[in-house]
């Protein structure tokens, strides 16, 4: 089976830089929202996108087609997604931009930040809480279930593919995604929505 992202990639180790430009093209937006899903600020996911074409553009002659360019890509991202993590446990601490407004510093419990459902409610408030509830539900899951729920929900990845980024066994990644399918349910319970 052909992989038209691999043949990209290799167009790429190849010599055709043009061939990067379109993988690049395609990859910025899907990856920037990987980091997001992980907890990563809009401007931190960015950047960490850019850092992961980077760390590609550098490995192209050591490059290797042995899966989909996909996982590749991914467990690439993956990689400095534990890098960025390690590298703020051992910093100091900070304030996300996206904490909240006036310069609180993000302390206040979850419920205290989600707006009031009290008075008429229309759609678009209702949808812009259950948006907001949700995000908290996912940044709230322990790295190893936002993973996977960020591969499978944000990138459409299957278990399979999931398994190979992560490497781990697809049974695991299963019940990883299974656990963070109920641990969001629970919160958003929590929360005041009915999933």
């Amino acid at each position: 089976m052909s992989d038209p992202d691999t043949e990209e990639m290799l167009r790429f180790q190849a010599g055709d830089a043009k061939a990067f430009d379109r993988l690049v093209a395609r990859f910025l937006r899907p990856l920037a929202s990987f980091f997001h899903r992980l907890g990563a600020d809009a401007a931190t996911a960015e950047d960490c996108a850019s850092e992961v074409f980077y760390k590609v553009y550098r490995a192209r002659d050591a490059y290797e087609p042995r899966a989909k360019f996909t996982t590749f890509l991914f467990a690439v991202a993956r990689h400095h997604w534990i890098d960025v993590v390690r590298h703020r446990a051992a910093g100091p601490k900070t304030v996300s931009s996206d904490a909240g407004a006036g310069g609180d510093d993000g302390d206040e419990p979850l419920r205290d930040r989600l707006p009031s459902r009290e008075g008429p409610a229309t759609s678009g408030t209702e949808t812009a809480e259950l948006d907001r509830a949700l995000r908290a539900a996912i940044a709230g899951l322990p790295e190893e279930h936002r993973e996977v729920f960020a591969l499978a929900q944000g990138e459409g990845m299957r278990y399979q593919e999931i398994a190979e980024v992560l490497r781990i066994p697809v049974g695991t990644v299963k019940s990883r995604m299974h656990a963070a399918v109920r641990l969001l349910r629970e919160h958003l319970r929590r929360s005041g929505f009915e999933p």
